[in-house]
């Protein structure tokens, strides 16, 4: 008996950040649809505050998941001083190979000057995110941007959501995955697309990385260039891809998180680029990220050989501070018990999470994705 409810607590244990982060939207999305609905008497500047506050506060609870719960040992190498004590916008782009991706560039937003920088996170994502319950509606609103993997281009949202951008009276992080996809040695058929393709094109053959898809990031070139000023290029390992029995596969959240399997380590390598050195000839562009792509993938094989990226910053860094992260961990937790001791609360919630299908159709009648 004992035994059997050991074993049901350690499965549990797995699904405890997940359930935290996800059930997490509903107080968020109560909080900011109330904020949302008298526009007319919150001024555009107060929402924007308000809205950067309640967003950092999400993060930060993100932080405490990933980084104090996960007990993660983080690695900076690169560009990090360049970037450690200043807050300016800048394009960012990353290999992608786990869904813990996000929160690895979190964690470098965090460090942004004594602050933090997380208001300023905005990522470009899949369509298919914005049926997420409350969450897909909500990301909109912050200024991310959707794209479609298939079907035929339409710019017009990427345009109005980049517009948005240039018109922030605040720096801000867009983050770009070139690749369209997450890199895993169980995609057999991807791989094998990518490597013909490169091949055909007289390209570097990428053995850790996909090759990337120039269309989202030669658009936000474009459209950013006068509001932009660097371009953080960013390369993510994972010690876990490392050990015989993972044959190069990342961990997911799940593994990052929760598991007992180590080592867990992480590392970042950063590369500070200005804008000026991008030319901003279409199939130029395409071949720079291409290039860029070449050197990510040499430093991915210099970290399969040696453990490690070149050019270490800082080893094993502190974590973001406890003070930052316990009170959204607290506030969070107290908002998911409250529906239980009251029901006027518990009643707000349902009104909520019943909202979601009429939040998913306003993006779509207003051509949001």
């Amino acid at each position: 008996m004992l035994l059997t409810a050991v074993v049901l607590v350690d499965k549990i244990r797995v699904w405890v950040p997940t359930l935290l982060l996800s059930s997490s939207m509903v107080p968020y999305a109560t909080t900011y649809i109330t904020f949302c609905l008298p526009t007319r008497i919150v001024s555009k500047q107060l929402l924007q505050w308000l809205d950067n506050k309640l967003y950092t506060s999400y993060l930060r609870l993100c932080s405490f998941v990933f980084e104090c719960l996960s007990n993660v040992s983080i690695n900076f190498y690169g560009d990090i001083s360049e970037i450690r004590n200043i807050r300016e916008s800048a394009l960012i782009i990353s290999n992608h190979q786990s869904n813990v991706d996000w929160a690895v560039i979190n964690m470098l937003a965090s460090r942004q000057t004594s602050n933090g920088m997380e208001y300023g996170l905005r990522f470009v994502v899949k369509s298919a995110i914005n049926f997420v319950p409350l969450f897909g509606w909500y990301i909109f609103q912050h200024g991310y941007i959707y794209v479609r993997r298939f079907g035929q281009f339409v710019p017009d949202p990427l345009l109005r959501q980049f517009k948005n951008l240039r018109e922030l009276n605040e720096p801000f992080w867009l983050h770009i995955f070139p690749e369209g996809t997450r890199f895993s040695r169980k995609k057999k058929s991807l791989i094998e697309i990518s490597h013909e393709y490169a091949k055909k094109a007289g390209l570097h053959v990428p053995q850790y990385t996909l090759l990337p898809r120039a269309g989202a990031f030669t658009l936000a070139l474009m459209e950013l260039k006068d509001t932009v000023e660097y371009i953080y290029d960013i390369t993510i390992a994972y010690d876990q891809t490392r050990l015989p029995n993972r044959m190069g596969l990342a961990p997911n959240m799940f593994e990052f998180v929760s598991s007992a399997i180590g080592p867990k380590g992480l590392h970042i390598h950063v590369r500070r680029i200005h804008i000026s050195e991008v030319p901003l000839e279409k199939e130029a562009t395409k071949q720079w990220l291409y290039d860029r792509f070449a050197q990510k993938d040499k430093l991915l094989q210099y970290f399969y050989d040696n453990g490690n990226f070149p050019d270490l910053f800082e080893k094993d860094a502190p974590k973001i501070s406890f003070n930052k992260t316990i009170i959204p961990f607290v506030g969070f937790f107290t908002a998911l018990m409250l529906p239980f001791f009251s029901k006027p609360v518990r009643n707000i919630y349902i009104g909520t999470v019943a909202t979601s299908p009429f939040l998913i159709a306003w993006l779509h009648l207003r051509k949001c994705v």
